[in-house]
């Protein structure tokens, strides 16, 4: 028989999946921002620095959690500062991908 989790363990993956679809539109964002040249990088950084402050300031967090969202937003923060390098640089920015479409089966 297979196991079941329980509410709350379906619950949590729930909102962590959640949480991970959240910063990822959130970088993404960020980066499509900086392609478009509607944000400089140094802005973007800078907003990404005052939320780690905020975070790291604010108390009767669990210091776990708060652990864990500074270093997702570290990494986020040195994305977006590898973009920059690249743009300015002068390497090939990123390009979209087209879809491909589905071959006629033979």
């Amino acid at each position: 028989m297979p196991q079941r989790r329980s509410e709350k363990s379906d619950g949590t993956a729930v909102l962590l999946g959640e949480v991970q679809a959240a910063l990822w539109l959130s970088e993404s964002l960020m980066l499509a921002l900086l392609e478009a040249n509607l944000l400089d990088s140094d802005t973007i950084l800078e907003a990404i620095d005052i939320v780690i402050a905020a975070k790291k300031t604010k108390t009767g967090e669990d210091p776990e959690q708060v652990r864990a969202a500074v270093t997702h937003l570290a990494s986020i923060s040195a994305s977006i500062a590898a973009a920059k390098m690249t743009t300015d640089t002068g390497e090939v920015k990123r390009t979209r991908r087209t879809r491909q479409k589905p071959r006629a089966a033979q």
